[in-house]
């Protein structure tokens, strides 16, 4: 029975099916082969990173991958760092991502995660020049839960802000993951920065950081 109603018609498959049987076996082959190669090139464009946009790829030793925009580029990563991303049109941003291992723990895992922020939150304090701290707590990007925490900092002889996260794969894919992605975003007060809440939500750190999936391939 055919899900479309009746005052609009037969659907495209209802219409086709009658000749696809009708032709020899080879032909229906090609057919579905064609149909098959419309397919894939439509969900290529569909996923493909728009103009002025280019995709990263890191392989190890945490897999993930993101896309960047125009303004932003990839720069050598300093000690300990996967990826470093550099943005100065509208003032100094950074967006690093490093590895973070979790130690051995018993059920949900950003209890954990907010356990291990705390001490973070004193390292920071001592070391991260003008660091206050603004806010923490649970965070998600895409399907991937984490905790982080919001920051104002100083960046050179400016006054910025910045937002840590740790973040672990779907809890679906890992049950209990044992390394984090640390993906840390500092930026200068700024038009387009002029809070706290900004920093990951506007400017143009707000694409690599949303688009950010554990993994080697796109959606």
């Amino acid at each position: 029975m055919s899900v479309v109603r009746e005052e609009f018609g037969p659907t495209l498959p209802e219409l086709l099916a009658p000749r696809m049987r009708r032709l020899p076996g080879a032909a229906r082959v090609v057919v579905g082969a064609l149909a098959l190669a419309v397919v894939v090139a439509l969900a290529w464009l569909a996923l493909r990173p728009a103009p002025g946009q280019a995709g990263i790829v890191v392989r190890g030793p945490i897999a993930f991958n993101l896309i960047t925009t125009e303004g932003v580029q990839r720069v050598a990563p300093r000690n300990g760092e996967l990826l470093r991303l550099l943005a100065t049109a509208a003032g100094p941003q950074t967006f690093t991502v490093r590895r973070l291992a979790i130690p051995q723990y018993h059920g949900d895992v950003t209890a954990e995660l907010t356990f291990m922020a705390s001490g973070l939150i004193d390292d920071m304090q001592a070391h991260v020049p003008g660091f206050v701290l603004r806010s923490e707590g649970r965070a998600r990007i895409n399907t991937s839960p984490g905790y982080q925490i919001v920051y104002q900092v100083q960046i050179g002889t400016h006054t910025g802000y910045g937002r840590r996260i740790l973040l672990v794969p779907d809890p679906g894919i890992e049950a209990h993951p044992r390394v984090a992605a640390d993906i840390d975003l500092r930026a200068a007060r700024s038009p387009a920065i002029p809070n706290v809440d900004a920093i990951g939500n506007n400017g143009v750190l707000k694409t690599p950081l949303r688009s950010f999936r554990f993994g080697t391939a796109r959606p």
